[in-house]
């Protein structure tokens, strides 16, 4: 499966060892297809297998979105084609909303009701409380009266690692994997994509599919193709407080952007609360570090122990600072370029790509299996 080699050849060229990299290569090989996969990184290397690994049905946008992360939901329940992925820890997940005036749940915006309608529809529970039932259902959270929140039973999070090596061994059939391995051009003759050259040598292939994050764009310039991305800075603290929130579910708290769930440490048993908050911060270096400065552990904890305040003199005993690529608009795109011909392109879900990842590879492997046709 895997090959440092100074030439390669397949049916689909896929540059990004992340998530949607590998979702999409695991649907190709799926399909019958042989898949070079690239990756500068290392496989889960980057943003992807330090993720949160939160996953739900609902999302409070609506629409498209909402039926990729219930269709993503259900997926990831299946454990894969295969039933080989990790299982689900289904702690429940809460998503805070604005509630309507005095609280009421009837003042929650449409968005919000179509989002649980979607997740419904796909066959998943879900329910609109409001702050007193929060409260009584989940007492190590604090919920204001001008919030409600949609709870999902079947929710939670999922080891985002293991989930990208469980892909690998499903994709292992069809699949040859370049690690450490750079891609610096796409190749191209005439009007069309003819593989992809590496920094261990070319790799021809008539379909080229990008998914490398930030990377994409420098890229998918070679092909003459503008991915508007830049860098944007994200990270998460495990707080070790004195007594662990055992009730806990899977926050995504949208008015403050905090997000937290469980943590647990398997081989001592510590258990905590790993915690997050979206930060504006952008045009950050390309690594991921393990640790955060003093600065962030303080700026996410004073968001996040508005909603768990035993998170507020907690200690602070591991986290991750990293990047995503950030997309103008907020919103990512699985792309088949008409110039040069064979190439797609999946990028810019903001660092939101996990939960649908099933659907988002699913959907770059049809693009894919379009172009070669």
């Amino acid at each position: 499966m895997s090959g440092p080699g100074a030439a390669a050849s397949a049916d689909v060229a896929v540059v990004g060892g992340g998530i949607i990299g590998l979702a999409a290569a695991e649907r190709l090989v799926a399909a019958g297809l042989s898949v070079v996969l690239i990756d500068a990184a290392g496989i889960a290397d980057g943003p992807s297998g330090v993720s949160g690994g939160l996953v739900r049905a609902f999302d409070p946008g609506g629409g498209d979105r909402a039926r990729a992360a219930a269709q993503g939901l259900a997926a990831y329940l299946r454990r894969g084609r295969h039933g080989r992925w990790p299982a689900v820890r289904r702690h429940g997940g809460l998503t805070l909303v604005p509630a309507g005036a005095g609280g009421a749940l009837a003042g929650v915006r449409a968005g919000v009701l179509a989002g649980v309608e979607a997740a419904r529809d796909a066959g998943h529970s879900a329910w609109v409380h409001d702050a007193a039932e929060i409260r009584e259902r989940f007492p190590s959270l604090s919920v204001s009266p001008d919030l409600a929140g949609v709870y999902e039973p079947s929710a939670g999070w999922l080891p985002a690692r293991a989930v990208a090596r469980a892909m690998l061994r499903d994709a292992a059939d069809g699949l040859t994997v370049l690690e450490r391995v750079r891609a610096t051009e796409v190749d191209i003759r005439g009007s069309r994509v003819r593989g992809v050259r590496t920094t261990a040598g070319p790799v021809a292939a008539p379909a080229v599919l990008i998914a490398a994050g930030v990377a994409s764009a420098d890229l998918a310039l070679t092909a003459g193709v503008r991915l508007p991305l830049r860098s944007r800075s994200i990270g998460y603290c495990v707080f070790e407080p004195r007594e662990a929130p055992g009730d806990l579910p899977a926050v995504v708290d949208t008015t403050t952007g905090a997000w937290l769930r469980r943590w647990s440490d398997e081989a001592t048993g510590r258990g905590g609360v790993l915690a997050g908050v979206v930060s504006h911060v952008t045009g950050v270096p390309v690594t991921v570090t393990r640790g955060t400065p003093p600065a962030e552990q303080e700026r996410v904890r004073a968001v996040v122990a508005r909603r768990c305040p035993a998170l507020a003199d907690a200690g602070v005993c591991g986290g991750v600072m990293a990047h995503d690529a950030l997309a103008p608009g907020g919103e990512g795109a699985v792309t088949a370029w008409p110039e040069p011909a064979g190439l797609v392109t999946a990028t810019g879900w903001n660092g939101g790509a996990f939960k649908t990842a099933p659907v988002i590879g699913e959907r770059a492997a049809a693009r894919i299996r379009e172009v070669i046709a």
